[in-house]
């Protein structure tokens, strides 16, 4: 045994000590197989593997071929070096349509215009390719689908987590400073440098005098935000705990992020599986302990998660005024003895110190000034178990060594730490940046990355399938000035990206079958974003207007209803504002929208380089039932009909589309057009067929049921009053968008922020229609299965949001029939009560005569049968009112709801649905069938 395999043996038993039972296990296996050599932790220097590819410099090798190649793609000659010596081929490459949808969806997120389908198909050289790719790279929305690949990797979110979960304010800005920053194709190494060090940068500048020439430094402080976007606890039990938690969640991010590493295992205890000891995680530890890590985050000068976006001249000029205005008012306040007048000034020197600064903000690092904390290895990680002091310096296995650090930051505020940190991190010297990276951006074309683990490369890390291509392209990428879109056009010009999807070849499929070699791309669903925003481009209704806070998605009731205050800090975004692209959703972390979540959007907490790809049941019943989806696909029929509005607004069905549905060629002409509108392509002859016959069956089915209108409650029974107020009454209780008013219920009691309904009187809606006083009400009432309660509202008017009149009140579970009288918001008499069968999931006939103070009402009963209630109110309402529904628990459908006079005159006629409206509905159910197609949500 050499002298070098017996300290790496001697190594592992000294760590071992120090391990539960099942560190030993651990501790045996590394040592036979040999990971680590060299010295141990104790010694400071590391520990080296012989695995350890990734810590290796990158070395350029050369391109298989030799000369040869000249003039083809360096990826292509790499990965065919690799199936020639296999005996293998690759497929050959998609079609000109399947390319031109892959390269905008991997590009920008968003489908191809038909146009653009059809364009490329009868126009698709090498140079019309590469304009097309280069066209793309240079539209707005390019930044904004790879931002969003970035925004998953740094964990964002506007929000701080745990129970409240309050907003960080202007973490928006962060979001689009990474969508500039790949518009503009920031070299990399400058975008690593500004997130781990801007304000330090943007220091430098300054004091420097670079800002005159320059306008990158409110970018370089925006960028910090990245320091700021973890989970925050606003109200920690252990404040020092909480201090090392957000100093963890930096430090696991900043490795996961740039270096594919996973530091915080080093936490605790020495890494199990890569040479990283814990000194050398407290060692990286140290270079962030200058940071302000407090939630506290008010828009002041000294905030310690807010900066102002203005040069420090231009704030302290501003602060000295203000500062000016305060002490002269103070001054003016103690020589002014007149009562009226000292409160004149008392006003205005509130009104001044309250005064908001005139300077935009940005959620960004703050140090504490002065010389950082020192810091020290933790046992087990305990920040109450200090061990060793610690200074900064970089990992031992890349090299280690501290670096030189002023005793001060340039401009006195900062420690200049973190700007050092940053070099070391963007240093082309770095083996790690560049090769993550491009793993990255490969992984996003490709559905994998070359390492599969793109946030690990360590030794519990997936292996990679070309490790001579990655490093080329690292190499490649370094030499070209750290631009990613040069990286882009280098992978999008090659013919392992164009390949066909298709599993067709045998031999390669038989020899390959997990595609490790890349004979094939590889088919990819698309992802929670891309879908949604498909869906709004299809329709015709998306709203591509950039930047800012961000718009605030309809939540329904379940989803309100999981938060402990429902509805606090949600707002109430406008159709417009919906219909922005997901990028700029408002990203609260317990506050997920279905949609998003169920198609396995990002978790929000830690760093996530690859998104799991599920397929679920429940993704199938979002896309049939979901209100946003059922929403677009009403405007996408308006679409097809020329009925949509600009603004996404939906006319009535034009007269005359019965008949267009019911002509062949009119017909026909609709389906293929809303076909090609959802998957660039022309219907086959046997889609058609499907189409029509599904188009016939619907009209048919929607004339069955053409006077049914649907009901049902969207919001739990408590919420916070700030939401409360911003949500409108059509929200509370959603149903038909013409013929009813809508209007909250009675919602008495407020506890702690919260708005309470009162059981029995919640969100209802009233029939437009003149008021009537007595008169026969008939309908057939069917509720939902999960249905609790269920009214009709009888001479009713709503008054402030509170229903007033007469209540037939219908209870499922318990067979509870009543009629109740509401005189007022805090007045109500049950008249009388009986228990009868209710049934749920099945349509049956009210009918309730209202004459004077006697009310009768028939329940599901047949023709002939008496009244389940005859009551004469001894105090009656003789006021004429409208007919409502209210309904609680889930959806009531009211059908054929009509009122007479006693003299026969119809006071409410039977509203009934069209030809034309019949068949924009039987419309609206294709568009919804085409959204559901596996050819939207894939990508071959």
């Amino acid at each position: 045994m050499t002298g070098s395999m017996r300290s790496s043996r001697g190594v592992v038993f000294r760590r071992a000590a120090s391990l539960h039972a099942g560190g030993w296990v651990i501790a045996l296996l590394i040592w036979a197989a040999g990971t680590f050599a060299g010295t141990g932790a104790e010694s400071g220097g590391g520990l080296q593997t012989t695995e350890g590819w990734a810590f290796r410099p990158v070395v350029r090798p050369e391109v298989p071929g030799g000369s040869a190649a000249r003039g083809r793609n360096p990826v292509d000659l790499f990965v065919e070096a690799r199936l020639a010596a296999r005996g293998l081929k690759p497929n050959p490459p998609a079609s000109p349509r399947e390319l031109v949808r892959r390269l905008y969806f991997d590009l920008i997120g968003l489908p191809p215009s038909p146009e653009t389908t059809r364009n490329f198909e009868q126009h698709h050289s090498p140079a019309d390719w590469a304009a097309l790719v280069d066209r793309l790279l240079s539209s707005p929305q390019y930044g904004e689908r790879w931002a969003r690949h970035w925004l998953d990797v740094v964990r964002f979110a506007q929000s701080n987590g745990y129970e409240r979960d309050g907003e960080k304010p202007y973490a928006w800005r962060y979001r689009d400073y990474v969508i500039g920053a790949f518009n503009q194709d920031k070299p990399y190494n400058r975008f690593v440098r500004e997130q781990i060090a801007g304000d330090e940068i943007a220091a430098s500048m300054f004091a420097s005098g670079v800002e005159g020439a320059t306008n990158g430094w409110p970018e370089a402080i925006t960028a910090t935000g990245f320091l700021r976007l973890g989970v925050m606890d606003d109200e920690p039990d252990d404040k020092l705990q909480a201090t090392f938690d957000a100093l963890d969640d930096i430090v696991s991010t900043t490795g996961s992020a740039f270096l594919g590493l996973t530091l915080g295992c080093a936490r605790c205890h020495d890494h199990k599986f890569d040479p990283i000891p814990q000194k050398d995680y407290y060692s990286l530890l140290a270079f962030f302990r200058g940071l302000r890590l407090s939630t506290q985050a008010a828009a002041t000068l000294d905030s310690d998660t807010l900066a102002p976006l203005a040069p420090p001249d231009e704030v302290a000029r501003w602060q000295e005024g203000h500062q000016r205005g305060i002490a002269a008012l103070e001054a003016k306040l103690a020589g002014t003895r007149e009562e009226s007048a000292r409160k004149g000034v008392e006003t205005e020197l509130a009104r001044l110190k309250g005064e908001a600064l005139p300077f935009p903000m940005a959620l960004a690092a703050r140090e504490v000034g002065g010389e950082p904390p020192a810091v020290h290895v933790l046992s087990r990680g305990n920040p109450r178990s200090p061990g060793i002091e610690v200074r900064p310096a970089f990992p031992g296995v890349l090299g280690g060594g501290e670096p030189s650090i002023p005793s001060r930051g340039t401009n006195g505020s900062t420690s200049g730490r973190r700007r050092a940190l940053a070099n070391w991190v963007a240093g082309a010297s770095n083996p790690l940046t560049a090769r993550v990276l491009v793993n990255r951006v490969w992984h996003e074309h490709f559905g994998r990355g070359i390492v599969r683990t793109t946030t690990d490369f360590g030794r519990a890390g997936a292996r990679a399938s070309h490790p001579e291509l990655l490093d080329w392209l690292a190499s490649e990428f370094v030499e070209g000035g750290w631009s990613i879109k040069a990286l882009h056009r280098m992978i999008l010009t090659s013919e392992t990206w164009k390949r066909s999807s298709h599993t067709g070849n045998e031999a390669a499929r038989a020899a390959d079958p997990g595609n490790e070699l890349l004979w094939r791309q590889n088919l990819r669903r698309l992802d929670a974003e891309s879908l949604r925003d498909s869906i709004l481009a299809i329709s015709g209704n998306l709203n591509l207007a950039p930047g800012g806070r961000g718009f605030f998605p309809h939540l329904s009731g379940e989803v309100l209803a999981g938060g402990s205050r429902p509805g606090t800090d949600w707002e109430v975004s406008s159709f417009p504002e919906e219909c922005r692209r997901s990028v700029y959703t408002y990203v609260r972390r317990t506050s997920m929208v279905p949609m998003m979540e169920v198609f396995d959007y990002s978790n929000l907490s830690s760093p996530l380089g690859e998104r799991p790809v599920t397929t679920v049941a429940p993704q199938a019943l979002l896309f049939l039932n979901d209100a946003f989806v059922q929403r677009e696909s009403g405007i996408f029929a308006a679409r097809l009909t020329g009925d949509l509005e600009e603004g996404g607004r939906v006319r009535a069905p034009a007269p005359g589309l019965a008949g267009r549905l019911g002509r062949k060629g009119g017909r026909e002409e609709l389906i293929r057009r809303g076909w090609v509108l959802a998957t660039g392509r022309a219907p086959s002859p046997r889609e058609t067929g499907v189409a029509v016959q599904f188009l016939e069956r619907q009209i048919e089915r929607f004339r069955q049921a053409a006077s049914r209108e649907s009901f049902r409650p969207d919001v739990p029974d408590t919420l916070s009053t700030p939401f409360f107020s911003r949500l409108p009454p059509e929200q509370f209780l959603v149903g038909p968008s013409q013929g009813w008013s809508y209007a909250r219920g009675r919602w008495p009691r407020e506890y702690e922020g919260n708005k309470n309904m009162e059981p029995g009187r919640g969100p209802f809606a009233l029939r437009e229609s003149e008021p009537f006083l007595d008169g026969r009400v008939e309908c057939l009432l069917e509720p939902e299965p999960a249905c609790d309660r269920f009214s009709l509202l009888l001479r009713t008017e709503s008054v402030e949001g509170v229903d007033l009149g007469y209540e037939l009140a219908l209870d499922p579970k318990s067979g509870a029939c009543e009629l109740i009288r509401r005189a007022g918001a805090e007045t109500s008499e049950v008249l009388g009560s009986v228990r009868h069968p209710v049934p749920a999931g099945t349509p049956f006939p009210v009918r309730v005569e209202l004459a004077g103070a006697r009310i009768r009402a028939w329940v599901g009963t047949v023709e002939g049968a008496g009244p389940v209630l005859d009551v004469v109110d001894p105090a009656p309402r003789l006021k004429p009112g409208r007919v409502g529904v209210r309904a609680w628990g889930a959806g009531l459908h009211v059908d054929s709801l009509h009122a007479v006079s006693p003299d026969a005159r119809e006071l409410i006629p039977v509203m009934r649905r069209d030809d034309d409206a019949l068949a924009r509905a039987a419309l609206e159910s294709f568009c919804l069938m085409l959204l559901n197609l596996n050819e939207l949500a894939y990508v071959d």
